[in-house]
């Protein structure tokens, strides 16, 4: 009966390598949208905290390493190396090109930084001006290269405020608030999520009222002079997953190859014992909607929360779920026991058009279970799917999944006593 068990097993595995196979070598394969190039003018900068996990206003240190590869090398130690921004910035930051740009722990500006080497260096604050915002708790889009909305509740969360920046010398190009209503003694979600969408010139806005606590909504906002022309109320799911860091440190949405946008949503489990036990669905709005495409709900028959989400290609996306019960941490998702920082989150290839779900391997063995629901430690480029794990067992280390060939190769690991908490490609600085 083993036997027969491991035969199967074996056959499950192949016929998973061939479904991750089924388009990859497909020479018209189109080109996954938003997501960076590994070149020799990029690196990668890895995020930790010292003895534990971060995010969500960790008080742990938190240091920064540039490295120019995420494959198998000596191990990373982070001793007497790496830049300790702790000070200065959060782990929820926005990036993009060279730059990091955030409200900063000071809370009075928007800042613009760069890492180099062991060092942060400031490359241009702006304070504000009329809008105000808290560190972490706001959301954002970019409308090009140098433009950069920041959008929040404001402090008294009646009225959702935004902020238009040049990111180039960080200068406020426009600001104001959006024109939606709320009943009186609501309130706004602290930030919800953003998300431009350049083919009509949209930033599509998610939020909650807090006291409705079965539904939430989507704004169209039209980039130009931030109007709002249409909003929508959607009740398949109680909550986006994010509503009070934006996606400042994890991804929670993603355009698939037609522009149509996909946003992860959570529901808390009926009758469990917190609001901690959810499970996850995909919704999806269709490129040039301004609603939700009522016809598809992806993730619709799995259990566990939905993390991160990442687009693969191919109509296949990247997620990292937390799921006591299939990790082992608990023998029931509507217990609480299990959840929190345990080790309950996994790694999982999702098929957006049949809804199938695989598990990510290597050598015939899931990939180690993690602590750190607080991360974004997936990180997809044009060839490859870097995947970061924070095991129990074993030191932190990174899987690399080749999306052309389907194979799974382990890559570099990182010394014991650092949560492993973010992986970022960026744009090398200039040379002086």
């Amino acid at each position: 009966m083993k036997k027969f068990q491991l035969l199967a097993c074996a056959f499950a595995a192949t016929l998973f390598t061939l479904s991750f196979n089924a388009c990859s070598d497909d020479p018209d394969m189109p080109e996954i949208p938003d997501v960076p190039e590994e070149s020799s003018t990029t690196h990668f900068d890895i995020w930790v905290t010292v003895g534990g996990t971060g995010g969500m206003g960790s008080s742990d240190a938190i240091l920064v390493k540039g490295v120019d590869s995420l494959t198998t090398q000596p191990t990373i130690n982070f001793k007497n190396d790496g830049a300790d921004v702790t000070a200065t910035i959060n782990e929820e930051t926005i990036y993009k090109g060279k730059y990091y740009y955030q409200v900063p722990v000071s809370t009075d500006r928007f800042a613009k930084y760069q890492i180099v080497g062991n060092k942060l260096n400031v490359i241009k604050e702006q304070p504000f001006v009329k809008n105000t915002f808290k560190d972490r708790r706001y959301t954002h889009a970019w409308i090009d290269d140098n433009t950069l909305v920041i959008i929040a509740a404001n402090g008294s969360a009646n009225k959702v405020i935004w902020t238009k920046l040049n990111a180039e010398n960080m200068t406020i190009l426009s600001e104001g608030e959006l024109n939606l209503e709320i009943p009186e003694g609501d309130k706004f979600s602290t930030s919800g999520l953003a998300r431009y969408r350049k083919s009509d010139n949209k930033i599509i806005y998610f939020f909650q009222h807090k006291k409705e606590t079965t539904n939430f909504y989507a704004a169209f906002i039209n980039a130009d002079d931030m109007t709002v022309e249409k909003e929508v109320k959607e009740d398949r799911a109680e909550q986006m997953a994010g509503t009070a860091y934006g996606e400042l440190l994890q991804n929670k949405m993603f355009f698939d190859d037609e522009e149509n946008l996909y946003l992860a949503c959570n529901s808390r489990i009926p009758d469990s014992e917190k609001s901690t036990c959810q499970y996850g669905r995909l919704l999806r709005i269709k490129k040039g909607e301004l609603d939700f495409d009522k016809s598809y709900e992806g993730y619709k028959n799995y259990t566990g929360k939905l993390v991160t989400v990442d687009y693969v290609g191919n109509n296949k996306a990247i997620l990292y779920i937390q799921d006591p019960q299939h990790t082992g941490t608990s023998s029931n998702n509507a217990l609480y026991a299990g959840w929190g920082d345990d080790y309950n989150g996994y790694y999982a290839l999702l098929d957006l058009t049949t809804d199938q779900k695989e598990e990510f391997t290597y050598n015939g063995e899931k990939l180690p279970y993690s602590s750190g629901t607080f991360s974004q430690r997936s990180l997809v480029t044009t060839n490859k799917v870097y995947i970061g794990v924070n095991p129990k067992t074993s030191e932190p280390c990174v899987y690399i999944y080749d999306i052309k060939t389907g194979k799974t190769e382990k890559g570099l690991t990182i010394a014991e006593g650092y949560g492993f908490d973010r992986i970022v490609l960026i744009d090398n600085a200039d040379k002086e």
